[in-house]
């Protein structure tokens, strides 16, 4: 094991089975996080939310322990960025907006997150799934001064994926409104029944997209009074959970000193179906899964029920 919650060498899915420290992939014992049996319940206002407007916002559903374990997370992933890692605003004039993916295969408590955290309970309850599985995550953090905006966009388009049961679970780690980047979306908009085209978040990658059939997305900050466009101001700990097919975007990050930090947790339900279609983006690993296939594999690990 490396340093600072770091794994030097190939991980087991497996590992995580044990929780906290027994198994290969865990050299330490945690602290102790809210688990998914004290779960804050999910309601059925919540998932009627959820199925309407294709978002909603959970208060509190990650305890401090939590937000404390993912921050340090996240400041150790700033240090030492994955192989994936990128600056979406390369090329502005000021501030910094950085992502990165699929930490929870090199990071011990990012993958504590990803695979036992309340997120897949969560995700479970609010797609009506019996089972989920962990598709990967993705880190956003935009830094002070940064104008950078994320484009509006569809998740789906991007993913080697199909199906209605697909969520992210988004986890505030910073305090978060209007003025350091708060998300958007377009309530509804993934009842639309139309799948847009992936749209690039930096200058340079518009080639990594290229599915002629599907369509532009409509430029939506040009007339944003014709759009239902929701956001929240969230504290530590809050969530956005969304669908895979909502409308949403988000500002740059305007303040002088308030960053804005933010990890996705995606799952996929009962209905998703692995489909490696052209114009997706490719995972650094090949799951062993056909086309067509549902998606649990090592690489799409069970998270809920627990096993």
């Amino acid at each position: 094991m490396g340093e600072h919650g770091r794994s030097e060498g190939p991980w087991r899915i497996g590992a995580h089975e044990g929780l906290c420290g027994q198994e290969q992939g865990f050299a330490r014992q945690p602290r102790r996080p809210r688990s998914a049996e004290r779960l804050i319940p999910v309601t059925e206002v919540d998932v009627a939310a959820y199925e309407r407007d294709g978002v909603v916002c959970l208060r509190g559903a990650f305890d401090a322990v939590w937000v404390g374990i993912l921050c340090e997370a996240v400041e150790r992933d700033l240090l030492q960025p994955g192989p994936h890692a990128t600056n979406f605003a390369e090329g502005s004039t000021a501030g910094k907006f950085f992502g990165d993916m699929f930490m929870w295969r090199r990071d011990n408590d990012f993958r504590l997150a990803a695979l036992t955290s309340p997120a897949g309970e969560i995700a479970a309850a609010l797609m009506r799934s019996e089972g989920v599985d962990f598709f990967y995550d993705q880190l956003f953090v935009k830094e002070p001064g940064t104008a950078h905006p994320t484009p509006w966009h569809q998740d789906l388009p991007y993913w080697p994926v199909t199906g209605r049961q697909i969520t992210s679970v988004w986890i505030a780690l910073d305090d978060i409104d209007s003025s350091n980047g708060a998300v958007e979306f377009i309530a509804g908009s993934h009842r639309w029944g139309i799948n847009y085209r992936p749209t690039p978040f930096r200058k340079g990658h518009e080639a990594k997209f290229t599915s002629s059939d599907l369509v532009q997305i409509p430029d939506i900050d040009s007339d944003r009074g014709k759009y239902d466009i929701r956001s929240w101001t969230m504290e530590p700990g809050d969530c956005l959970v969304f669908h895979a097919m909502i409308v949403h975007g988000a500002p740059g990050n305007d303040t002088p000193g308030a960053r804005r930090r933010g990890l996705s947790l995606r799952y996929t339900g009962d209905d998703a179906r692995y489909d490696p279609r052209p114009g997706t983006f490719q995972f650094p690993h090949t799951p062993d899964l056909a086309a067509g296939a549902p998606m649990t594999c090592d690489l799409f690990p069970r998270v809920w029920p627990r096993r």
